[in-house]
């Protein structure tokens, strides 16, 4: 499996769910001036572009996958901040997508740490790899 792959799919699920985030206040409520749809909009921009940002250049961008898990988790306890929990279909609908930004914003730091993946498509790291994506035993000094 390659790194980069397994690292940009998470990304593209990040970018997915933040552009339904951002969306939430037209398909609740058409046009609104409710702070929680300012929320919608301001959070899901941000997640847009730094998800967008995270699938184009995977690997110089790792942190910006933890700063999406963060706002992942600020998606997630936003029905409670904002006082829409009387609103059920909301509310599950912050819940869930808040959860997934999460847990793909996991997915993607930690994907090229699985075993058996390895960074083949950056020319960057082609420098010094064989094609088993290890380093030849002369630049490893053994």
């Amino acid at each position: 499996m390659d790194a980069m792959i397994a690292m940009r799919v998470p990304s593209l699920v990040v970018f997915l769910a933040s552009a339904c985030f951002t969306g939430t206040p037209i398909l609740f409520y058409g046009v609104s001036h409710e702070a929680s749809a300012a929320n919608c909009v301001c959070i899901g921009g941000i997640l847009l572009m730094s998800s967008l940002l995270r699938l184009w250049y995977p690997l110089a961008t790792v942190g910006f996958s933890w700063f999406n898990a963060l706002l992942g988790f600020w998606i997630f306890i936003s029905p409670f901040i904002f006082g829409y929990t009387d609103q059920t279909a909301y509310t599950v609908d912050s819940m869930v997508l808040g959860i997934v930004i999460i847990g793909m914003s996991f997915a993607s730091v930690f994907a090229c740490k699985f075993r058996g993946t390895r960074l083949a498509n950056a020319p960057d790291d082609l420098v010094g790899l064989t094609p088993e994506g290890h380093a030849p035993h002369s630049q490893t000094g053994i």
